[in-house]
């Protein structure tokens, strides 16, 4: 095995070990067990994603100046933190000040995982395989969090504690910070600036400045938020909704997680079949389906279209993550990924809070409805300018192969 292998074998080692998350089905119901109103819910939520919205660029900045292990490092520590905090609260206030750790540690994540990624592919010149690592190494996650999930809602349901998978979870993912020191930090050329001020200020630019980037942010963020949304009510949806105890919503989450893994794993693969045009509209398709599916079908057979919509939360990662970051230089990247987490957040907190309240007065279901519909002609026009974007490109390649012909 390569020197390179190894480095990215060690990367697949990170994910794992930090990706034991028992508390995904049950951060939630935790959270309406103590509080008891969705509304209130989401506005817990928000103080993480206010949070995101504050430190994000600035933890961008820092990654792209001071390396990637070290945002890395302090973003576990801080999650991991935030994490335990959410599992020790009962009250709103404890889980507002918890949830700003806990987002805070996931800022500093944000702006190392996938720039590290790439920018050590870019140091072995294998930068075309980004889609296809970033595959395998979110189906080693899913792998692992769906055997988290299981064991989670076995001990929720024995103990009847829904805490002590928020607590485990973080005492774990302080153990999994040897496997960062593990990592090699990547040696690629990145312009120096002088000043944060510059440094956003040229990121910024390279964002607006490029329409397919914009809009691939865009289309990245209207998949996002509605799988957010979703995420958020699942497992009260599924507890109260469909009746599910705390052992069989685990055993679900598993499986979403398991298919997730073989999807993802394949993502290279959909992408070359399905092509730059196709690929976005197919995850849109598939992610409105999902939602309209939860309001049409009110039974337990309405489960199935999760693992649709895992499926696509699943596969916009690798893809359009890939997308953006073949189109941004190495002195840019944590920052764009930051501008990008920024304005989906800024977003997401809009669209949430006003999620619970539907949710409150009317029915989760409902809720989910209206966002399918609110997104419609969103998508539409992302995805007929990315259609064009693609057309344009494709046809200054042509262009290029013919000037350069002899």
């Amino acid at each position: 095995m390569s020197e390179g292998d190894n480095r990215i074998k060690r990367f697949y080692i990170y994910r794992a070990v930090t990706s034991f998350a028992m508390w995904g089905p049950f951060w939630t119901l935790w959270a309406n067990k103590n509080i008891d109103d969705l509304f209130l819910i989401t506005v817990i939520d928000m103080a993480f994603w206010i949070t995101m919205i504050v430190f994000q660029i600035p933890t961008g900045l820092i990654g792209d100046r001071y390396g990637r292990k070290v945002v890395l490092f302090l973003g576990e520590v801080l999650f991991a933190v935030g994490l335990l905090g959410f599992g020790l609260s009962t009250t709103f206030n404890q889980y507002l000040i918890s949830n700003a750790i806990w987002a805070l540690g996931a800022c500093f994540v944000v702006s190392g995982d996938t720039p590290y990624v790439y920018d050590t592919l870019v140091e072995l010149k294998r930068e075309k395989e980004f889609t296809k690592i970033m595959g395998y190494s979110n189906a080693v996650m899913f792998v692992v969090n769906g055997a988290a999930y299981m064991i989670g809602g076995y001990v929720a349901y024995s103990l009847d504690r829904l805490d002590i998978t928020l607590i485990v979870s973080a005492g774990i993912m302080l153990v999994g910070l040897s496997t960062i020191v593990l990592l090699k930090e990547p040696k690629v050329e990145r312009t120096k600036f002088e000043s944060y001020v510059r440094q956003f200020r040229e990121g910024f630019t390279h964002v607006v400045r490029s329409r397919a980037i914009l809009i691939l942010i865009m289309f990245q963020i209207l998949i996002q938020v509605s799988v957010y949304v979703m995420a958020v009510f699942r497992g009260i949806y599924m507890g109260e909704n469909l009746g599910f105890d705390y052992f069989q919503i685990g055993l679900f989450y598993a499986s979403f997680s398991i298919v997730g893994a073989f999807v993802v794993r394949e993502a290279s693969r959909f992408e070359i079949y399905a092509g730059e045009k196709k690929a976005l509209m197919v995850m849109y398709i598939a992610m409105f389906v999902s939602l309209g599916v939860v309001f049409l079908v009110r039974s337990s057979a309405a489960i199935v279209v999760q693992y649709l919509i895992y499926a696509v939360a699943d596969l916009q990662s690798p893809i359009v993550g890939g997308y953006i970051h073949k189109r941004v230089d190495s002195a840019h990247r944590s920052t764009v990924a930051a501008i990008s987490s920024v304005m989906f957040t800024a977003i997401l907190v809009t669209v949430e809070v006003s999620a619970g309240f539907v949710a409150q007065v009317w029915s989760i279901e409902g809720s989910l409805l209206l966002i399918a519909l609110g997104s419609l002609p969103i998508a539409f026009l992302l995805l007929t300018s990315w259609g064009r974007i693609v057309d344009a490109e494709r046809a200054e390649t042509e262009k290029t192969k013919v000037l350069k012909e002899p």
